[in-house]
């Protein structure tokens, strides 16, 4: 996990980011303003640990109990937000990753998370605004994975040369990606450039020759008229 997302980018082209810890700034106000941030954060890393585990259902009170406590933690609204998109209940996640970015308007993966979600529900055009949103802002910490995702909306929309730019520059910096050269792939051929089509499906098809990807890409291959 690298200690920054759920997973590897897979089929559907994006991958949400920035679930981990939180470290709480400034002194309590009082005792018992202290010892309730301890309990939120307590229960948020208690959700979070059920959620990595695929304790997704379990995750879901731990997290709405650590809001509760501590309403103004914008990576409790992100990482219930987290649990709504694995639950499959979009149209709230989406609420929770508003709030997140609302608390921090700096908070890049909040922004990112927002983007995926809006993906989930075919919003094109609103995930592409806060995925470079997210792109914007300073030290923002998972570049790759945000344009990952960017390219994938813009070619959900035709945008196909601001897709390849996304993919051509998430090679750059992880060469050995092998979803980056499959997306690639499936850009340029509904460009119609088949010949870099193809190059881009060999890479993917040599780089991961087992995983679903690479297979896809060698039927891809087929498919442009070159054998498996």
């Amino acid at each position: 996990m690298r200690g920054r997302g759920l997973s590897r980018f897979g089929g559907l082209g994006w991958v949400v980011v920035g679930l981990g810890a939180v470290l709480l700034a400034g002194c309590a106000t009082g005792k018992q303003a202290e010892v309730k941030r301890l309990q939120a954060q307590s229960a948020y890393e208690r959700g979070v640990t059920d959620f990595v585990e695929g304790r997704t259902a379990l995750a879901l009170p731990s997290l709405q109990e650590a809001i509760q406590l501590d309403p103004t933690v914008p990576q409790y609204r992100n990482a219930l937000g987290f649990v709504y998109l694995g639950l499959g209940r979009n149209s709230e996640a989406i609420e929770e990753f508003k709030r997140a970015v609302e608390l921090d308007p700096r908070y890049g993966e909040g922004h990112h998370n927002l983007g995926v979600a809006y993906s989930q529900l075919g919003n094109w055009e609103e995930a592409i605004r806060e995925y470079r949103v997210a792109l914007s802002i300073p030290g923002h910490s998972t570049l790759e994975n945000t344009y990952h995702n960017l390219g994938w909306a813009y070619y959900n929309v035709d945008r196909l040369r601001e897709a390849e730019e996304a993919f051509r520059l998430v090679i750059q910096m992880e060469p050995t990606l092998v979803s980056a050269y499959y997306h690639l792939g499936l850009v340029l051929v509904k460009a119609g450039r088949r010949d870099e089509a193809r190059a881009a499906f060999r890479q993917a098809r040599e780089l991961g020759p087992d995983t679903p990807l690479g297979l896809s890409a060698k039927e891809h291959l087929k498919a442009l008229g070159e054998g498996g």
